[in-house]
């Protein structure tokens, strides 16, 4: 009888051990997904895109705003501006301002103040994720009233998290080799 309540709590451990692997498995790949770049539409995120503002030489700024939910958890909300040749496509190397609103639903304003200085201004953002100074020979300049998080804040986090949940993953899954190996000497009748 003691063998049969042995069996059943290192049965129990090993199932308990999987699950909590499987769940750090899917919190390190939330946590190290990569961020999506260009703000695309999907079936999580709504786009919605801003007045396009041209500098009268061949070059537009254009903005965009994305909005994600993941199941019933509202997610990112997230606003990217681009400069390119009118025509052109946006696209990474396009890409010259991108920040999470936390919350900051105010859009930029973008304004041409020469045909090669372009003057971006935001009231508050909730961390800038990427901002380019120049690109192709346009001078960026910036306004950022308030930023709720420091520049670099959240990427500096998401590696302390990453780190953390490793650990935790060899843990487990040090627990559930011990346990397994237990499992098959208990049925070879060892203990």
């Amino acid at each position: 009888m003691r063998t049969k309540s042995w069996q059943i709590v290192l049965y129990s451990l090993l199932t308990v051990c999987g699950a909590g692997i499987a769940v750090i498995l899917l919190g390190l790949y939330g946590t190290l997904r990569p961020i999506d770049a260009l703000g695309e539409a999907s079936d999580n995120c709504a786009r919605q895109d801003f007045s396009p503002v041209p500098n009268g030489s061949g070059l537009i700024a254009t903005a965009h705003f994305t909005s994600c939910d993941y199941f019933i958890i509202h997610g990112d909300q997230t606003t990217y501006i681009y400069v390119n040749k009118e025509g052109t496509k946006e696209g990474r190397k396009s890409l010259v301002f991108r920040f999470d609103n936390f919350g900051h639903l105010d859009p930029p304003e973008i304004m041409w103040s020469d045909k090669s200085s372009l003057h971006i201004s935001v009231p508050a953002v909730g961390e800038v994720t990427k901002q380019i100074a120049t690109i192709n020979g346009v001078r960026i300049l910036y306004s950022i009233g308030k930023e709720d998080v420091p520049a670099g804040e959240s990427d500096r986090n998401r590696r302390h998290i990453a780190l953390l949940l490793s650990v935790l993953l060899v843990f487990l899954t040090a627990i559930c080799v011990m346990t397994a190996k237990s499992i098959r000497k208990l049925n070879k009748g060892g203990i």
